[in-house]
């Protein structure tokens, strides 16, 4: 009994011991398994390679040679992609096995050798260690054969290195030999305003202490990406100071402003500056200068590449205290109310360059914006636009590329300027002119280069008195109304493509509404916004009207309510309030403009027209005779003298096409009788034959 109670002690303690053996093994492989599981971030490591170079007091030569060997002087190379953690912490060594040796045909070795090169060691001891201290996780993590499909992690990582290599070489692209110093939020700035863009949270530099002289230099940046590799904050990994120096090597010793070769003048046109930013943008642009002008950008040197100095004041900002009235108006901020920083920002990236090749003290910065006030001043950039083309009128204007080109060349007697466009909405609207001038500012006779505007944009004018102009009695003085309506061919044809795109689902070559004007019979106001209050939101609860609504009152630009809104919030208040109702009561306006459209057939008027001329409709301009419309028209119950017909000229080519038709204004008395025309007359009426786009 005693030895059967022994044994049975033995077995139990023997099976706890194995037990205890088996969940250790479990939690260790638990744990291993954890590492490729658990990590949340990857940490894309950049080598600054002059800085390793310059930081080795030991074969120094030798690492420089090394560099010079794979043409990697101004270059980041790879460090490596490792798996991390959002809070800071990096992951131990991935690969607890047996060392995976990775092995190359010789395209990818030479292509590797280029850009993750092994400056310490040889290329293969380079690689290896990175994949089994890092790669060996990612590919765990895809649940990949670690042994076979090592090529992933080296090719994701060459992919989101991508174009890196080349950035401080692009910044900075004639920079001198030696130290330079910087701040971090300076770098971090220029960095994000250049075409990398990199968001400032998501990498952090890393420095390394300079035994020479013992400061930091900048040696790596770490790029953080979430598992998916979209860029995500990175935790704070930086161990440099906020200023830091970095190291270039170049043979060549002449400084940055030594080196640029031509200026560059760039002139603005607000109202495409403000696209995309809101009201405020376009009242800042009222308030601050006078309407459709061109403004002064900055004035800026450049290199016969075509790249413009980065950054010229690598040091601290130098502040802009003294300014002139001329700067007030013609060198504007538009994004922002202080014009001192904008000034500041264009006199430390550019200006300083000027006056250090000028040998102008750098403090005096009230040189270099004299010098552009000067050119502004002297070669007549403000009213460029109205002495060009004094045809065009509030809105957009079409313009092409060709006839631009033309215009300038006789103008200035050559063809020193380019020009940039603002893409928006599926738009091109021109957004500057830059104007090329030799060292000495005489204007460089050369051809176009480095225009991103299509063969035809856009050009906007602003009305020159806003419509925000407030009349709080203006419906109780009004005498008249203009009921409008549009045809949509020749609004889509200044709106571009996003409105074909629209109308694709639409009834085409159909009138539809613009909208019911409040109006003064002697012509004496045109602009003016019944609503002095906070705008009232559209939003139309009668399905009915809504449909109609959708279908014959719509915007080719805007949303369709933001159209409605502008329309109400303008004409319709004041509608509502000389009939007594209630203006939150919207749909009463909208009602009205919905019947007076119906009960005239307005949407047929050309198809109907057509019919009875017997005119083959097809895609594309068709011509009208004014008298022959007028005559039909007239048939209708709508005398000549009762409506304007209004007219939009469109360039197009080098020569202007002929006029389409935009609008029909038909004019009622305040019962919606027919008024006729006895003082207003428009100056956009259409000729004896005009045109109208068909769909």
């Amino acid at each position: 009994m005693e030895s059967k109670l022994f044994f049975l002690i033995i077995l139990s303690g023997c099976i706890v011991l194995f037990l205890g053996v088996v969940v250790s093994v479990i939690l260790v492989l638990m744990e291993k398994k954890q590492d490729w599981i658990d990590y949340d971030n990857y940490i894309l490591s950049i080598l600054w390679s002059p800085s390793f170079c310059y930081n080795k007091e030991q074969n120094q030569s030798e690492c420089f040679d090394r560099l010079d060997e794979l043409n990697i002087n101004k270059s980041f190379i790879i460090h490596g992609l490792w798996p991390a953690y959002s809070s800071g912490e990096k992951m131990e060594y991935c690969n607890q096995d047996d060392k995976i040796d990775v092995k190359f045909n010789k395209a990818k070795e030479n292509s590797l050798s280029k850009i993750w090169p092994g400056l310490w060691s040889s290329n293969y001891d380079m690689w290896n260690n990175e994949y089994n201290e890092h790669g060996y996780c990612y590919i765990k993590r895809l649940r990949k054969d670690v042994e076979k499909d090592y090529e992933r992690y080296f090719n994701i990582t060459i992919e989101k290195f991508g174009q890196l290599g080349e950035l401080l070489e692009y910044l900075f692209p004639d920079t001198p030999q030696g130290l330079h110093t910087i701040s971090s939020s300076k770098l971090k700035e220029i960095i994000f305003e250049s075409e990398f863009k990199l968001q400032p949270s998501t990498y952090s530099f890393q420095c390394i202490k300079n035994e020479i002289n013992n400061t930091l230099v900048l040696s790596e940046i770490w790029l953080n990406y979430d598992t998916k590799f979209n860029p995500t904050n990175i935790p704070k990994y930086d161990n440099c100071t906020e200023r830091f120096d970095i190291y270039f090597r170049d043979d060549n010793k002449t400084s940055v402003w030594e080196k640029y070769d031509f200026y560059i003048m760039t002139i603005a046109w607000g109202p495409t500056f403000c696209k995309g930013q809101g009201e405020e943008c376009y009242k800042r642009l009222r308030e601050k200068s006078e309407l459709n002008i061109f403004t002064i950008h900055g004035l800026w040197p450049a290199y016969k590449s075509g790249i413009t100095p980065q950054w010229c004041n690598l040091d601290t900002n130098i502040e802009v205290v003294n300014f002139t009235k001329d700067m007030e108006d013609y060198w504007i901020n538009i994004y922002k109310k202080d014009n001192k920083e904008f000034w500041e920002y264009e006199y430390n990236k550019h200006g300083f360059c000027y006056n250090k090749r000028s040998n102008i003290s750098t403090n005096n910065y009230t040189a270099y914006f004299n010098k552009a006030m000067d050119l502004y001043k002297n070669t007549e950039f403000k009213g460029l636009m109205q002495e060009l083309y004094p045809e065009f009128v509030p809105g957009e204007n079409l313009l092409t590329q060709k006839l631009l080109e033309t215009n300038l060349s006789q103008k200035y007697g050559n063809r020193s300027f380019t020009f940039t466009c603002l893409n928006y909405q599926d738009k091109y609207y021109l957004k500057e002119i830059r104007f090329k001038y030799d060292l000495k500012f005489h204007r460089i006779v050369e051809g176009n280069s480095g225009n991103n505007c299509p063969s035809i944009f856009y050009v906007e004018l602003l009305e020159e008195e806003t419509p925000q102009i407030k009349s709080k009695n203006f419906y109780k003085e009004y005498d008249m109304y203009f009921f409008t309506i549009s045809w949509f061919g020749t609004i889509c044809h200044l709106k571009g493509t996003q409105c074909y795109e629209i109308v694709k689902s639409w009834p085409k070559n159909k009138f539809v509404i613009n909208g019911l004007w409040p109006h003064l019979r002697n012509g004496s106001i045109t602009k003016y916004w019944c609503n002095g209050r906070n705008d009232i939101e559209i939003d139309i609860k009668n399905k009915e009207l809504l449909n109609f609504m959708n279908k014959y009152w719509i915007s080719g630009y805007h949303t369709n309510e933001y159209f409605w809104g502008h329309e109400y919030n303008r004409h319709g208040y004041c509608y509502n309030q000389r009939k007594g109702y209630d203006v939150n009561d919207y749909e009463k306006y909208f009602q009205k403009s919905k019947e007076m459209f119906i009960d005239n057939n307005f949407d047929n008027l050309f198809l109907d027209f057509f019919n009875k001329e017997k005119i083959e409709i097809k895609t594309g301009d068709i011509a009208i005779n004014r008298t022959k419309f007028e005559t039909y028209f007239d048939e209708r119950g709508f005398g000549k003298d009762y409506y304007l017909i209004v007219c939009t000229n469109i360039t197009n080519n080098s020569t202007k096409v002929n006029p389409h038709i935009s609008e029909i204004r038909i004019r009622y008395d305040l019962d919606f009788k027919l008024l006729k025309n006895e003082t207003d007359k428009s100056e956009f009426d259409c000729p004896e034959i005009f045109y109208a786009q068909f769909l």
